[in-house]
């Protein structure tokens, strides 16, 4: 029995499919057959049902527990043995989310690739809760994510502060102003975010971090809205908004990688305060040894104070 066997069936088992657990890890279907069936023949047991979704038999469950402590187990003995000869190689797998991963990962990945050239990285880009649950499975070994305050099993250490501002079409702040005065936008500078009842808004779905902090400042403000737009892609209603085609909530620090000065020009900022500020952190497993590259990798991140 070989560690490769015990690692295609714990994707076949989290995957309960052949054909995605193939893609991910990139054998055919044919071969990631082969090594299971092997695998049950040198157990001597039936490890899998074969039906849509596929099933875990009772002995599969068994095994599948076996398997995950091994294949952690192994990991940490192999990231402790590289401390210890100083001979650090393999692949360190990062999970970010993608216009996060744009904005913060060149540079810290530049300084991080001169210290370590034997390291290859792969990013996997995911949202927030998705990022969890690869942590969880042991899929990534470091998440940069918004996590709860408390997750078992996994150490959190802060990275940055992002702030969430409210970005306003320039013709529909005129509008605004014409049809409720020009103290309206005062207000709106001011934190009050009533003038813009009746204006359309772009806005990510209520469940995502951004579109949490966005629909809890249109209630405080008595606005009832239905959003013109509704999306998870946050970067979608960036440039949506930049078009003028609504007001939307972005991360400040996203929105250069995102739209280019002459958007930026056609848009204004309003800032919303200390509730739409949250700690972006580093999320790595409790369990077993982290290793130097990991700790180094969040120092070196750290040390940019937020700043890419």
């Amino acid at each position: 029995m070989n560690f490769s066997s015990m690692d295609y069936f714990i994707t076949v088992a989290r995957e309960r499919s052949f054909s995605r657990a193939a893609g991910r890890l990139h054998i055919t279907q044919q071969t990631l057959s082969a090594h299971i069936a092997k695998l049950e023949g040198e157990l001597g047991a039936k490890l899998l049902v074969r039906s849509i979704p596929l099933e875990l038999t009772y002995a599969g469950e068994v095994f599948l527990g076996y398997a995950v402590d091994l294949q952690r187990k192994l990991g940490s003995m192999e990231r402790e043995f590289q401390d210890l000869t100083d001979n650090q190689r393999g692949l360190l797998r990062i999970g970010v989310a993608t216009i996060r991963g744009r904005i913060v990962m060149p540079s810290i990945l530049t300084r991080f690739r001169a210290r370590y050239p034997k390291i290859a990285i792969r990013l996997v880009e995911d949202e927030n809760g998705k990022l969890l649950e690869y942590l969880e499975n042991r899929e990534i070994d470091l998440a940069v994510a918004l996590f709860p305050q408390v997750v078992p099993g996994v150490e959190l250490v802060d990275f940055y502060q992002e702030e969430v501002v409210l970005l306003v079409p320039r013709a529909i702040l005129d509008q605004v102003a014409e049809e409720k005065g020009p103290s309206a936008l005062k207000r709106l500078e001011q934190g009050d975010l009533s003038p813009l009842q009746g204006a359309p808004f772009l806005l990510e779905a209520e469940e995502d971090d951004v579109g949490k902090i966005g629909y809890s400042f249109l209630s405080q403000a008595g606005i009832v809205s239905t959003p013109a737009v509704e999306a998870y892609s946050l970067e979608t209603l960036l440039i949506l908004c930049a078009r003028g085609l609504g007001a939307c909530f972005f991360p400040e620090n996203w929105i250069q990688a995102v739209l280019s000065p002459e958007q930026r020009a056609g848009l204004r900022l309003f800032r919303l305060g200390e509730d739409a500020r949250y700690t972006v952190q580093f999320g790595y497993s409790k369990q077993g040894y982290p290793g130097r590259v990991i700790t180094d990798f969040i120092q070196l991140a750290r040390e940019t104070g937020g700043s890419f």
